[in-house]
């Protein structure tokens, strides 16, 4: 340990000059003579010669006695030091003196044996502690203040015990005193054998060891060889004794064994031999050869949770291997199954319990023994694993249905608008074609609630205010809920601005409030309130984690029936739904959860059956958007600049290609057509050919949109770029391309949609002319 102060200095040592009171003053009185005198000897008048001396014995005397003092505190310094080294130097308890900023000062021999090199007094608690500078500084400033502090630390063996007290000058003595507590195998109600892999014995009960006549430090040392079989009750015999013991010997996971020692017992007496089993912390079970539980110590009694005289069917109280229990043990006590251990539920108990089960034989009368062990955390975590393989497996199906879905509701909206065109209101063939429309984006919107949920959609993020964007929604949303059914709009005081997808963030609006109405088939009132929330420090729940800041909270309270701790835990799984069959998908609340964890938020759930439920959204406080004002501007007519522009279309999709140029050429434009990267770059080999603007899908056999664009790209280095595509992550691969003045285009996308985002890039492109 490297120490600022040894631990060997003692007070006598300092510097051989020391300073005293009567010193100061005849150097004070001397140096006042002194300066009088020459001033009488530089022919000053007298009252300037004693002004002179006055003011310079002052000074010498200020000297002095900040001098004197500083010597006086390194005195008490040094004093204390010693006096702290003379009652704790050699004392066995680690004992340090640290500063104010907690570095070390003085430790004596035992910390440097403990802690060899440490200079912060956070060094002896760090592996004890999550934060020991904080836990050492505030020790630190309650013993300066209170003037002495006892904390206590808890470990595996037993009491870290920290006692602080001043040592003056802003310095702290510490005391770190173990308490090793006794070994808790020391007192269990049976002995107990642990040894390694290799058989060398790591621990043993003292009864064992009273009784072996030499110290046992192999198990062959202790037991006759060879030992019985892991999992079966067992007699073991003591080696060089007489004594036997009913034993049971496991084998955890890590290395080496366990070996439990119970009562002396007979081989002839069964029925005393599992009876001594009670004391077990295992749950053990006897099942005879009707699959009756005949035997079961207490411990199997509490998992099973049955009373002391029950002699239930074993096939009856655990269920789970897709057939019947009793023909599982039919086949263990045939031997035609290798490894006899299966994970199964428990009928009996309310909530739900498994138990991996271990059956091995017991006896000649094809009796099994039952070795029990509750697995319910293991379930539960293999349950999530399988969740969250769902959730991959369906977000890579919804990209894939999105990505092909949406090319053809492209083509279908598309071509559908171009025939819109071509009939007016009045058109007999009219209402069709808004059916093929609605239905249409009926569909788009299916596959948005998909990739919604698989967080996997393409959202258009812009800032809202939630008073106007719950006046526009409150009517739609009043014609969902019925004439039995209220629905309230109430906003709080400062509430922020928000940062979402406005048409997602109305679908997270529309679901919630459909699940409340469905919450209250006798009528209600449904309450939709907004608050500001401060969260200086942030705040963790339901294993989320909010970051400091401010925030706006949507809330959805109902009136329902509200639902259990059970649905509450599997409310936003997708498929999940507690409604009969055909009304509901359970798809809607986790469409709600992929839109707000996409779009940066959180949502938590608040329910008690019989007393409503509570859905609260957190997003995060946005600043003003800076309003962009229009400049008007001298440019040609829209027209104009269409009839001269060429477009590059390069799109792999025949129907979505055919609609786009169609789209692009009644526009005025010239339209060259591309089904592949790779043709897009052999048409622009022809050095006369200068496309105004290219627009590529994203995703294409061989090269992508951004690839082709990327090998062109310092040739037209100012042609803007159109990428389109019906799926999410399409618009981050064109975004990491990096692509100067590139735009993205999600499908399905309407005729009008299409042709804006072209004219509005070529618009840009004649303005930077």
């Amino acid at each position: 340990m490297t120490r600022t102060a040894t631990s060997g200095q003692s007070p006598a040592q300092g510097p051989a000059f020391r300073f005293t009171a009567a010193t100061t003053l005849g150097l004070v009185a001397v140096t006042g003579v002194a300066l009088v005198l020459a001033g009488f000897w530089l022919g000053l008048s007298g009252p300037i010669s004693l002004t002179i001396g006055a003011i310079g014995a002052s000074i010498l005397c200020s000297v002095g006695l900040l001098t004197a003092r500083h010597w006086h505190a390194q005195h008490q310094v040094r004093r204390d030091l010693a006096l702290v080294k003379a009652l704790y130097g050699s004392a066995t308890a680690t004992a340090l003196v640290d500063g104010a900023l907690g570095h070390i000062i003085w430790a004596n021999q035992a910390a440097h044996d403990r802690f060899a090199g440490a200079t912060h007094a956070a060094s002896f608690v760090e592996d004890v502690s999550a934060d020991p500078a904080e836990l050492v500084t505030r020790l630190h400033d309650r013993a300066l203040a209170e003037g002495r502090v006892t904390h206590s630390i808890a470990l595996d063996t037993g009491e870290l015990r920290l006692t602080v007290r001043p040592a003056g000058h802003g310095r702290a003595l510490w005391q770190f005193d173990d308490t090793t507590l006794p070994d808790r195998r020391d007192s269990l109600p049976f002995n107990m054998i642990e040894t390694s892999e290799n058989g060398r014995i790591s621990y043993l009960s003292p009864k064992l060891r009273d009784q072996s006549s030499t110290l046992a430090r192999h198990i062959s040392d202790l037991l006759n060889l060879p030992l019985p079989k892991a999992g079966e009750p067992a007699i073991f015999a003591l080696r060089d004794t007489d004594t036997r013991h009913i034993g049971f010997r496991t084998t955890p996971q890590d290395a080496g064994e366990c070996i439990l020692l119970l009562s002396p017992a007979s081989n002839e007496d069964t029925d005393q031999n599992f009876n001594a089993l009670q004391m077990l912390p295992i749950a053990v079970a006897l099942v005879d050869r009707n699959g009756y539980l005949t035997r079961a110590n207490d411990e199997t009694r509490r998992l099973l949770r049955l009373r002391k005289d029950d002699t239930p069917r074993f096939c009856e109280l655990l269920e789970g291997l897709g057939r019947p229990v009793g023909e599982w043990l039919a086949d263990i006590r045939a031997g035609r199954v290798a490894t006899p251990t299966e994970v199964l539920r428990a009928t009996n108990p309310a909530d739900d319990l498994f138990l991996q089960v271990s059956l091995r034989s017991y006896g000649n009368d094809g009796e099994l023994v039952a070795v029990m062990h509750d697995a319910t955390e293991f379930k539960a975590l293999e349950a999530k694993f399988t969740q969250s393989q769902k959730m991959q497996a369906i977000g890579q199906l919804a990209g894939g249905v999105a990505h092909d879905f949406n090319n053809l509701l492209t083509a279908i909206s598309g071509h559908c608008d171009l025939i819109l065109l071509r009939h007016d209101r009045s058109d007999v063939d009219y209402p069709d074609l808004m059916q093929i429309q609605q239905n249409t984006n009926r569909a788009a919107a299916l596959v948005r609630q998909l990739l919604a949920f698989s967080r996997k959609q393409t959202l258009q993020f812009e800032t809202l205010d939630l008073h106007d964007l719950l006046a526009d929604a409150i009517h739609l949303l009043n014609r969902l809920v019925g004439e039995r059914v209220t629905l309230t709009l109430r906003h709080g005081a400062d509430i922020p601005l928000i940062r979402s997808d406005k048409r997602q963030f109305e679908q997270v609006l529309m679901n919630l409030v459909v699940n409340a109405r469905d919450a209250m088939p006798m009528g209600g009132e449904i309450v939709i309130e907004t608050e500001y929330h401060a969260l200086p420090s942030g705040m963790r729940r339901d294993k989320a984690t909010l970051p400091p800041g401010d925030y706006a909270v949507i809330r959805v309270r109902d009136e329902g029936i509200g639902m259990s701790h059970a649905i509450m835990a599997k409310v936003f799984d997708p498929f999940f739904s507690t409604k009969r069959q055909g009304e509901g998908t359970g798809l809607g609340l986790s469409t709600v959860y992929g839109i707000v964890k996409q779009s940066g938020g959180f949502i938590f759930v608040d329910s008690e059956e019989g007393h409503g439920t509570t859905f609260s959204i957190y997003f995060a406080a946005q600043a003003a958007a800076a309003i962009a004002v229009a400049r008007p501007h001298q440019t040609k007519p829209l027209a104009t600049v269409a009839s001269r522009s060429t477009v590059l279309l390069v799109e792999d999709e025949a129907p979505v290609r055919s609609f786009a140029a169609r789209a692009l050429q009644l526009q005025g434009h010239r339209v060259l057509e591309a089904d592949s990267g790779e043709a897009a770059l052999e048409l622009l080999q022809d050095p006369s050919l200068r496309p105004d603007v290219f627009v590529s899908d994203v995703i294409m056999p061989g090269l992508d949109g951004p690839g082709w664009v990327a090998q062109i790209r310092d040739r037209f280095p100012d042609t803007p770029i159109v990428f389109m595509s019906g799926y999410a992550e399409d618009s981050r691969i064109a975004a990491q391309a990096e692509l100067g003045q590139a735009v993205f285009i999600g499908k399905p996308f309407s005729l009008a949609e299409f042709t804006s985002i072209v004219n509005e890039q070529l618009r840009k492109l004649t303005e930077a002319a």
